[in-house]
């Protein structure tokens, strides 16, 4: 797998080649970082990856200049991500264990929080829950879940901005409709 874009464009990482991860496929990553870049300033914005699994996205939003902040619960794939980060001199800010737990405990204001949890888990709405709950989003920052097309996600407080679809992917893109 490489990185799509920015500053560590075509350099090729390792992939954890786990049951359990999914990383997401180059042409989707592409698209959404492109959508992202009509919406925002990527430059010393804070990029939340809160189930970063391969730590692709994580690595994509380094890339082109974000700040990102990464959560990985499975100590292994934690290790793997690292040592990506590790090959292009660049030191994480990754911690280990259940996001949802450990995002309380930083004081942190997101630009951008990217949702990609377990397609099967109900953690997209514990996850937008605990955004809403704990202030993450700096004001006009953006949310952006990838979901199978099939499962409807409840966006709660947060408004649609807009869907893309990539094979059976869903990319949902939500902003706070609620004045911080």
């Amino acid at each position: 797998m490489q990185i799509t874009g920015g500053k560590y464009n075509s350099r090729k990482i390792k992939t954890p080649e786990y049951e359990n991860i999914k990383p997401t496929l180059s042409k989707t990553r592409q698209g959404i970082f492109n959508a992202l870049s009509n919406m925002i300033d990527f430059e010393d914005k804070v990029f939340v990856d809160m189930f970063s699994g391969s730590g692709i996205m994580s690595l994509e939003a380094v890339s082109r200049g974000f700040r990102v902040i990464s959560f990985e619960k499975d100590r292994k794939t934690a290790l793997a991500i690292r040592e990506n980060f590790k090959s292009l001199n660049i030191k994480p800010e990754l911690y280990f264990g259940d996001a949802l737990k450990n995002i309380q405990k930083l004081n942190i204001k997101a630009d951008v929080i990217f949702i990609d949890p377990p397609y099967d888990s109900d953690l997209y709405e514990q996850s937008l829950i605990a955004a809403k709950k704990n202030r993450l989003l700096n004001k006009n920052g953006i949310i952006i879940l990838e979901h199978p097309v099939n499962k409807a996600v409840n966006y709660m407080a947060f408004e649609l901005i807009k869907t893309k679809i990539y094979g059976n992917k869903q990319i949902t893109f939500l902003k706070s409709n609620q004045e911080e």
